[in-house]
């Protein structure tokens, strides 16, 4: 937490320790501060830590030692007491705030709060007032170790409301949040406490773009504004906070570095900055290449009182140049499960992705589909894959980004029927690289609507076009309309000269069809499929028909528990490449084909990612304060396979391993 100068020069008078302060057996100095640090916090159910302050903040602890048990001199009560460890956190809690002008004359320890016409049971940790001699204005109220973030944050408003206080402190150690109170029950969160001295003007100094902070868990922050604010507020979460997300994009890309942001919390009404922020919304949809995702009648339907702390949590967090996975962990929580779930649409799991795009190899002069697109994860990891590339960067150097742009813009393409989705997918493309202008909301599966589309898709998207296809189509339902049916081959079981055409088709069968038309000849695919189409007898025809029109490469099978929590249907990773010609597939003959099962998926039993740490290869739990790939690993077997595949690949020497 950044502290600011105090604007009074007051300092507390601390006495100096001293053994005396206790009877009994002699306290001795502790020497190994570390060491002792350790075993206060030794047992693993305290969620607790000390990564909120910085290592020159403990090395001020006065730890002591009496046998077996260690102490702490308290810089309030002037005495020795067990250092437990959340007396840890309030010592380093105390320290923070004299160093930012506050006396401990103002601060009072274990302060009863009364709500209504009795005493809470659980007292307030620290109370700040605001002057030292009578103690009556209480200013600051610090709550301290609830091992649940929720309970916290409900534990200290409560008691804001009940003191009047403007400002409170939440913080177990390794995890802390500053709030507001504008009013009651309105609380908004802001970067740092104010000084002794300060007001709320000077905390809420206007924010420039380079101040903003990388984007760690947005999820999180989207739990805490639906729990918080959100759940009776009688709007869509998805609706709204996408409304927040892409008003802020805009505001980052307008502004410089130095300038002063738009979407901040300054010391204006809620209705001000309501005004402030719909302005700003606006803009956003009318601003050339960004005004094709949202009608531009849409506004933000959230009142001034509930848009305020939503604006206070995302403000501070930079978006542009920010982990895409973060994005997608949110997005796939705020997009309703259930609705997910009927449909067949669910969010691929981004090691999914990757290894379907390294095991395709997609080059720098490659157009690329995802016929159901969702949020866009196979052409994110397909512009990653080919522009951080080492070739890519040595062959354009200082024009690596404006490249990076035209490739987006011109070799990838992606399709969803589903509005949320596709809004999502454009978003995604126009933070990784400004590749949202071939992003379109249609059916795959229905040709006939493209023409008539408003951005022409049926000029834009036609058969035989692609170099790659890569997929995770929507397994539940079935088509039935006659007149889609009518213009695929597998509806008549894949001989429509000898086949009576089927009343009814699943829709990822269909899929199969339409991926093998989108691909130019010598393309080849990936797509996502349940297991009983690799296995099932009355399915056949299915692969029959793959293998006339492509040469199957590989089969990856995915373990049962990659696309939990959302369902547990076990599928497989087919990967094919269309014959270039009847003359090609006729002289084939046999050939090898690359088969693996994956025996780690990277998630539990219940759907939960296993993460470890990097260098003990241990399970972590608890992932705050922890990034992916710095700290933590993925515990799955994808990359071997793809190791593997490659292998197999310039084994057979197929050209896009040459």
């Amino acid at each position: 937490m950044a502290t600011a100068k105090a604007k009074t020069s007051k300092k507390a008078t601390i006495k100096e320790p001293s053994a005396e302060y206790e009877t009994g057996e002699q306290f001795m100095p502790v020497k190994d501060r570390a060491a002792a640090l350790d075993a206060i916090f030794r047992d693993a159910d305290i969620k607790h830590g000390l990564t909120v302050f910085a290592a020159h903040e403990q090395k001020l602890l006065d730890l002591w030692q009496r046998g077996e048990k260690y102490y702490l001199h308290c810089l309030i009560r002037q005495k020795k007491i067990v250092a437990k460890p959340e007396e840890i956190v309030r010592q380093l809690c105390i320290k923070r705030l004299l160093d930012v002008g506050y006396t401990a004359d103002q601060m009072a320890l274990e302060v009863p709060v009364k709500m209504g016409s009795s005493v809470h049971s659980k007292a307030a940790d620290i109370v700040i007032y605001r002057e030292a001699a009578l103690r009556l204005t209480p200013y600051i109220v610090v709550e301290l170790k609830r091992p649940l973030r929720k309970d916290g944050i409900d534990q200290l408003e409560s008691y804001m409301n009940a003191t009047g206080v403007p400002f409170g402190w939440w913080l177990n150690g390794k995890d802390e949040l500053i709030r507001y109170r504008e009013e009651p029950n309105i609380f908004t969160s802001i970067d740092r406490l104010p000084a002794a001295g300060e007001t709320i003007d000077d905390v809420r100094a206007p924010r420039k773009k380079k101040d903003l902070e990388p984007l760690v868990n947005l999820r999180e922050l989207v739990e805490l504004l639906e729990e918080r604010v959100l759940a009776n507020a009688g709007v869509s979460a998805f609706d709204e906070i996408f409304k927040l997300i892409f008003a802020k994009l805009y505001d980052e890309h307008i502004h410089g570095d130095e300038e002063a942001l738009l979407f901040r919390r300054g010391s204006e009404t809620p209705e001000e900055l309501h005004d402030r922020i719909q302005k700003l919304f606006v803009r956003a949809t009318q601003h050339p290449g960004w005004n094709e995702i949202f009608d531009p009648a849409e506004k933000i339907q959230l009142t001034p009182q509930a848009l305020a702390p939503c604006v206070s949590e995302l403000e501070k967090y930079r978006f542009f140049g920010s982990d895409l996975d973060v994005l997608d962990a949110a997005f796939e929580h705020l997009i309703n499960p259930e609705q997910k779930g009927d449909k067949g649409q669910y969010f691929t799991p981004r090691h999914v992705v990757q290894m379907c795009v390294e095991m395709l190899n997609p080059r720098d002069t490659e157009a690329c589909l995802d016929p159901a697109c969702g949020p866009c994860g196979f052409m994110i990891h397909t512009l990653k894959h080919v522009t951080e590339d080492a070739k890519f960067k040595r062959k354009w150097g200082r024009e690596v980004e404006g490249r990076k742009k035209e490739y987006a813009q011109n070799f990838l393409y992606a399709i969803d029927f589903d509005l949320k989705l596709a809004k999502v997918a454009k978003v995604m493309m126009l933070i990784m690289g400004d590749g949202k202008t071939n992003v379109f909301r249609v059916s795959s599966l229905d040709p006939r609507e493209w023409k008539s589309h408003p951005y022409r898709v049926g000029d834009k998207v036609r058969d035989g076009m692609f170099d790659i296809v890569m997929t995770n189509p929507p397994f539940a339902g079935e088509i039935t309309q006659a007149e889609i049916l009518g213009g695929y081959d597998l509806a008549y079981k894949g001989d429509p000269t000898t086949n009576k055409r089927a009343n009814k088709v699943e829709r990822d069968v269909l899929f199969i069809e339409r991926c093998l038309r989108f691909l130019k000849p010598g393309g080849r695919m990936a797509i996502v499929l349940p297991q009983g189409i690799f296995n099932n007898t009355s399915d056949e025809y299915i692969r029959n028909y793959v293998m006339k029109h492509a040469r199957l490469l590989g089969v990856v099978g995915l373990h049962g528990n990659m696309f939990k929590p959302f369902t547990g249907t076990k599928t497989s990773v087919l990967l094919v490449q269309k014959w270039k010609s009847e003359e090609e597939r006729a002289e084939a003959g046999d050939y090898r084909i690359f088969f693996a099962t994956s025996q780690r998926s990277g998630k539990d039993n219940s759907g939960s990612y296993i993460w470890l740490d990097k260098e003990t290869k241990e399970r972590v739990r608890d992932t705050s304060n922890k990034k992916m790939g710095e700290d933590l690993t993925l515990d799955h077997d994808l990359n071997e396979i793809v190791e593997a595949f490659q292998a197999f690949a310039k084994e057979e020497r197929l050209d896009f391993f040459a």
